[in-house]
């Protein structure tokens, strides 16, 4: 790896980290305009085409991917991925930069407790090449495991306030955005354009993609901040995908105890981020309503005729 490669890989990681960053904010003020929030609604993509700053947000999520590409072009996984991550600090800035506030410091601790902790798991779990092809019976138990993971999570977004609602809509929508990865990564590994419509991993795609898109949508509706959403679904997303590589694919994790113990220790420095970014945004979200309710004019006293 050269130093002229990585001088053109950093930047145009972190430029892809903004450009998504801006993008999930622009989605997220969007989601917030629409007033239907049935999950997995297919009519809500329609609702959020007519905003404009939805369709900015098409366009910046393109330009992010194609930065993406062009960072892994000329830089590792292993560090272009945890530059990635800073998509969340990045939406932080957006945000308060348009409410013209200062970026509130709990948000900020959550969000870097979260991606130091997932850049940790991904330096030190460093997935390896595997077979790119789907073993049934190996692939079975965590398919399962991961559809019920989901439909626990519509399950508890049912009966949530909408605050707190956005969490497990999220963990949903990194489910499905990690299948996704891991069955685009056993498509263009396994597959020739020839032979590409015979293929049940198209066709998967074709569902579980604008579902996550859609979930994604559903957890911007609901917080009032989107930083849960985000970090959720950033540091959820290659974790999950991860995970389906090495039980579907036959990738395989660095090895050895001192290698799971650190692991295990990021996972939970990441679960810990997401917890106090989950309270702090309801503590300000609770904070945006009672202000709303003191500013507003008080009704006038019904007539008792």
């Amino acid at each position: 790896m050269e130093i002229t490669d990585l001088a053109i890989g950093v930047p145009a990681a972190i430029a892809a980290a903004a450009a998504f960053g801006l993008a999930g904010y622009l989605q997220h003020g969007a989601a917030r305009k629409t007033t239907d929030r049935r999950a997995l609604r297919p009519g809500l993509l329609l609702d959020l085409l007519r905003f404009k700053q939805f369709q900015w947000s098409i366009v910046l999520s393109g330009a992010g991917f194609g930065l993406q590409v062009l960072a892994l072009r000329f830089a590792p996984l292993s560090v272009v991925q945890p530059l990635l991550v800073t998509g969340v600090l990045f939406y932080l800035g957006f945000a308060a930069l348009a409410r013209h506030h200062r970026i509130d410091n709990g948000l900020v601790l959550g969000a870097l407790m979260a991606l130091v902790g997932l850049s940790v798991f991904l330096l030190v779990a460093r997935p390896s090449e595997g077979t790119a092809q789907f073993h049934g019976s190996a692939a079975l138990p965590l398919g399962l495991a991961l559809v019920v993971v989901v439909l626990v999570c519509l399950a508890i977004a049912s009966r949530l306030s909408d605050e707190v609602r956005a969490l497990p809509f999220a963990v949903a929508t990194a489910v499905f955005y990690g299948v996704t990865a891991a069955l685009i990564r056993s498509l263009l590994a396994t597959v020739s354009w020839s032979t590409l419509f015979t293929h049940w991993q198209l066709y998967a795609v074709i569902v579980v993609a604008p579902a996550g898109f859609l979930l994604n949508q559903n957890a911007f509706q609901v917080g009032s901040l989107g930083a849960v959403a985000v970090a959720t679904i950033t540091v959820g997303d290659p974790i999950v995908a991860i995970g389906a590589g090495v039980a579907w694919l036959g990738e395989s994790l660095g090895g050895g105890p001192a290698s799971t113990v650190i692991e295990i220790f990021a996972l939970m420095l990441m679960a810990v981020g997401v917890a106090v970014l989950t309270r702090r945004s309801q503590h300000i979200a609770d904070q945006i309503r009672e202000r709303a309710e003191v500013a507003a004019p008080p009704k006038e006293a019904e007539s008792c005729g």
